[in-house]
């Protein structure tokens, strides 16, 4: 039996197999080149299997329905990226590193695509990985802020009780008790880390790192009034970043939903504007951090990707939700990459010469 070959307008990604159904009913299953990609028209899939399955009646008006929805879609965005080009609001790309968006048909939302192309994120992970990049950038910035000697400490606040006592505004109470405190003191801002951990019997606690003038000693939190919930202990912090992170480092994927609803995981204060946009940089999306330099004053954007506040420059989402409570995402688009940033950076100035 000869089959006839589909056409395809829209693909998806290199590599990827792509399902197109014909008015038989019958499935084909080919793979999209990247020379495919790259030209933008309309080409054939040559097909490796077919099945003579027809689809169920509901099924294919659900099918229909999903195809106007998605056509409707896909116009409305490219409507809104023509408007947004007009206007000046995109990216520049250097020549010969033209953007390449990718558009999710109707056709490709079926299980043997679906499984190639789209990625999966775990929440946790992810909420870890955060973690330890921001905890671990401030916490190096906060260090390297002195001048001079300074006093470091490291307190240790417990609860006598179970998570059931646990508030969230507890350490934040406690943190400006000594805040409060420090500026009477010194008539300075306060430097501090700290992170959240489980004991072994699973009740909260916190760790936090001072970083103080000489001049001044940490009093004890719990003699002092500033932590009534517990127990406090508070020792010379000879390697501050280095407590922190192995602290943090005990926060993994599988204890991560132990903590008590409302948590938070770590807090900083008393970085400088410089540690203020490192810590921002490092949590972008990689597209963006080969485009923007630490300093540069982008922003999230009402619907997805990053917006430049004073030029208007603006960076659409790489990859988009499938649905499911933001675990499952497809690329929708490919920005080129400026630079291969291994770290926060500034541009140069443009009157600037390199010998």
């Amino acid at each position: 039996m000869q089959t006839q070959t589909p056409t395809l307008n829209r693909f998806v990604v290199d590599g990827c197999k792509v399902t197109s159904m014909n008015s038989d009913g019958g499935i084909h299953v080919g793979i999209v080149s990247r020379e495919m990609l790259s030209t933008r028209r309309s080409v054939e899939v040559r097909p490796e299997f077919v099945s003579l399955a027809r689809p169920n009646p509901r099924i294919k008006a659900a099918q229909a329905s999903i195809r106007v929805r998605s056509t409707a879609a896909f116009k409305s965005a490219m409507v809104e990226q023509e408007s947004r080009k007009a206007a000046g609001l995109v990216s520049v790309s250097t020549t010969g590193t033209e953007s390449v968006s990718t558009v999710i048909p109707w056709e490709f939302c079926t299980k043997p695509l679906w499984d190639s192309a789209r990625i999966s994120i775990d929440a946790a992970k992810s909420r870890v990985t955060r973690l330890r990049k921001g905890l671990g950038v401030g916490a190096k910035r906060l260090h390297n802020m002195a001048q001079g000697k300074q006093n470091q400490c490291l307190v240790t606040l417990t609860y006598r009780g179970d998570n059931r006592d646990w508030r969230p505004e507890h350490i934040s109470t406690y943190i400006k008790c000594v805040k409060r405190w420090y500026k009477r003191q010194t008539g300075k801002s306060l430097r501090y880390a700290w992170v959240a951990e489980l004991q072994k019997r699973g009740v909260i606690h916190y760790h936090i790192v001072f970083w103080m003038v000489r001049t001044v000693r940490m009093p004890k939190a719990d003699r002092a009034g500033w932590w009534p919930h517990g127990m406090s202990n508070t020792i010379a912090a000879t390697a501050p970043v280095a407590y922190l992170m192995k602290y943090v480092s005990k926060v993994d994927s599988k204890n991560i939903g132990s903590f008590p609803h409302g948590a938070r995981i770590f807090g900083l204060g008393g970085l400088d504007k410089t540690g203020r946009d490192c810590k921002r940089w490092v949590l972008w999306p990689a597209y963006l951090q080969a485009n923007a330099a630490a300093g540069d004053p982008f922003k999230p954007a009402t619907g997805g990707g990053y917006t430049n506040t004073e030029t208007g420059q603006h960076f659409c989402a790489e990859f988009a939700p499938t649905g499911g409570g933001f675990k499952h995402f497809v690329r929708v688009h490919t920005h080129p990459r400026a630079v291969d940033a291994s770290g926060p950076f500034s541009w140069m100035p443009e009157s600037s010469t390199v010998h």
